[in-house]
């Protein structure tokens, strides 16, 4: 009997005109609270932006900080007050959003309301709860595409 013949083949996500990338390290947290010092997704304390103020933009762009074409989302780290909305723009079919953390998608807080998205340009979450809800991109979130929000 001749033993069987098998094809692995990897495959790497692919974007053409995303940009140069450098992978960042993001380490994997499950469950709770972002505590004082902790990093989820590559947010620490001191890079949440609070956007819980009344009229307070609360968009979070793709692409990094002033659309410098990175594997990032801008502001990746963001705080809001319960009931506030935040929009993601960009891309979802090269860059579906999730919720959770690299590899597991219920990484964070019980009950992440951020839907996989993986087709049209803007998403609209209501956060209702308080809590951590981390998010990641499907395809890149290995390469630092990732980001918490913080609802107090």
């Amino acid at each position: 009997m001749k033993p069987a013949l098998r094809l692995l083949a990897a495959s790497l996500p692919l974007c053409i005109g995303c940009g140069d990338f450098t992978p960042v390290e993001t380490p994997r947290v499950s469950g709770g609270d972002a505590g004082a010092g902790a990093t989820l997704n590559g947010c620490t304390p001191e890079l949440f932006v609070d956007r819980s103020a009344d009229g307070a933009e609360r968009t979070i762009g793709f692409g990094g900080e002033r659309g410098s074409g990175g594997f990032s989302y801008a502001p990746k780290c963001m705080t809001v007050a319960a009931g506030q909305d935040v929009t993601w723009v960009g891309a979802f079919a090269t860059h579906p959003l999730t919720r959770g953390v690299p590899g597991d998608v219920n990484g964070g807080a019980a009950g992440n309301p951020i839907p996989t998205t993986m087709s049209g340009t803007t998403m609209t979450v209501n956060f209702r709860r308080p809590g951590t809800y981390p998010y990641v991109c499907g395809m890149h979130a290995f390469l630092g595409m990732t980001g918490v929000v913080v609802v107090r």
